[in-house]
Parts: structure tokens; sequence; C-alpha cells
């Protein structure tokens, strides 16, 4: 294919793997990943570079399991552009440690609302929209539970504030769902719409820094966020705080709320599931065990329901 692009490429990897019965979702979703990384960095057709695979790799906050399952994915995609006439780079397979991860980070009710003080505190800039743009976009996060790619990838077709729902397409476990929001959510993107797109497209990011056209990049998010946690007086240290911590905060406050109110958490749970877009319980049975470990008086009611979930041990929308 000597005038093949990197998307027909890609295409043609996850055919061949298709016809060869290998379902190979996870992947495909890897590769289309890469290849938008690559024409959004402006890396031309013919190779594939060193600069590029690493950009993507290691140029986002990754867990190390993450870095070599994408990484395997790439050395096949690298095998499959060599033999299509293309010079690519082979990444290295990653080694296989177990390491011992750091529990991830739940705000507490102060630190929340310390955070978005901080958020909302951000001045005016003529060189900046964050002013406008973060109070909105990290309350999506905290209050809708969104990954951080999904947020960001939202466009105003997504954004429906009569409904008072969000639509995430092509999430993480590669499913669409169509999320409910809060009316204090709703109105709150309503308003911040409003004055972001004065001439709306339906295509247009629902958040964008530079032009609607283009979402915000995630690490631009990252930087944001550091800014706001040092402003706040939230230590910063390797495992968090970091964006997807607020998507924890949403889980437990909705765990927290449903335990005082008496609620059967096992009737509850896959609500929550589906909700936060998890392909199964497992992903929010860990938010369960989070949520007692964090705050102790959920740990009873979770016990007579979840005991074989969670081992003995040795709040509202801002």
């Amino acid at each position: 294919m000597p005038d093949a692009t990197l998307e027909d490429l890609v295409a043609g990897l996850v055919a061949s793997r298709h016809v060869g019965g290998y379902r190979f979702r996870d992947q495909e979703r890897v590769l289309r990943q890469f290849a938008g990384h690559c024409r959004h960095e402006g890396y031309p057709d013919g190779s594939i570079t060193q600069e590029a695979v690493s950009g993507f790799l290691y140029g986002r906050h990754l867990r190390a399991s993450t870095i070599r399952r994408n990484a395997l994915a790439l050395r096949q995609l690298a095998e499959h552009a060599r033999a299509a006439g293309w010079d690519a780079f082979t990444p290295a397979p990653a080694p296989l440690a177990r390491v011992r991860h750091q529990p991830p980070y739940v705000f507490t009710d102060d630190e929340v609302r310390r955070l978005f003080t901080a958020i909302d505190s951000q001045p005016m800039s003529a060189f900046s929209n964050r002013a406008m743009v973060d109070p909105v976009l990290f309350r999506v996060l905290y209050g809708a539970g969104l990954r951080v790619s999904e947020a960001l990838h939202l466009t105003l077709a997504d954004a429906d504030t009569r409904g008072g729902t969000l639509r995430v397409r092509d999430s993480k476990n590669g499913e669409s769902r169509t999320v409910p929001v809060t009316a204090r959510l709703t109105a709150t993107l309503a308003g911040y719409i409003a004055a972001a797109h004065p001439a709306p497209e339906t295509s247009d990011y629902v958040f964008y820094s530079i032009a609607p056209g283009r979402p915000i990049d995630r690490s631009t998010v990252y930087l944001r966020f550091r800014g706001y946690l040092a402003d706040a007086g939230i230590p910063h240290f390797t495992g968090g705080p970091h964006p997807h911590s607020l998507r924890h905060g949403f889980a437990v406050a909705n765990l927290r709320r449903w335990a005082a109110e008496g609620t059967d958490l096992a009737v509850v749970l896959p609500y929550l599931a589906c909700y936060m877009g998890h392909a199964d319980l497992r992903g929010t049975q860990y938010y369960l065990r989070l949520t007692a470990d964090a705050y102790p008086e959920v740990m009873a009611r979770a016990q007579v329901r979840f005991g074989y979930v969670i081992p003995a041990p040795p709040g509202d929308e801002p």
C-alpha cells in the first residue's frame, strides 16, 4: 500500500486480526488513539517514528500496566507497517513487573470545598479562557463521574441541557452511554455553553482552550490541576491526588449517601457501574472497598452485603 495512511494501516491490521478470529477490541482502540495522536501532532504518513511512539506511550499519565498493553499493540502495528513498506520504530517490550500500587486518593469534604474555591478564584484573562472553562470542566468530573478523556471529548451534540443528560461516546471500554446529571450541574453547563459558544456548532467541543473545534489536551488539564492543588494547600505526591481523583470522589460520595440513607447497596451497585461505564461490577466493587476504607461508618453496612468483597480491616456536588 504505497499511498496508505496510518488510519489505513490500522484498519488493515484490525481487519486481519478479526478474520483470524481475534477480538482485538482493546488493541483496536489503542491503535486508533495512536493514529489520532499522530494526526494531531502532525506526524506525516509513510513512517512511524520513535518520537511519535514515545510521545504516545509516555507523554500521558498512564499506569505501567497500561503502557505495557499499549506498547504490545504498537509492536504489532510496527510489524504490519514494515510489511507495507514503511519505516517503523518498534517499542521495546516492557518487562512484566509486579508493583505495589498506591491506593487511589479520596478527597475529604473540606479538600473538595478548598479545591473548588481555588478553581473558582482564577482571574479572567485576555490570553486564556481557563477561568471560564475550568470551574465547569472539573465540576463535570466530580458531579458526573466522567473520566478526563470522556469530558474532553464531549461535543455540543452530546450535551443535552434541556433533558439534563450527557452522551459519552467510545469510552474506555469501547461502549457509549447516556448519563443524567443534576439540575444544578445542568444549569451550570447551560450557562457555560451560552457564554463559551456564542456561535455554536454541534461538532464543537464543549471544553476548549484555543478553538471550539479542538479539545483541551489532557496534559494541560493535569498541569492546571496541579496549580489548583497548590492554591488550595493540598499536597501533591506520587499516586495522587490527580484529576481522576474527582471521579473517585463521585463514586465515594454516592456510596456514602446511599449508606447514610439506608439504601441496599447490593441493589444500587449495578446502577453505579452502568452510570460510570464499568465493563462489569468489579470496578464498582473496588469503589465500595475504597469507600469503606476511607469512611469507617460505611463499613458495617457494606460488610452486611459485601463481606466477601471487603475484608475485615488489620458529598454534595460543589
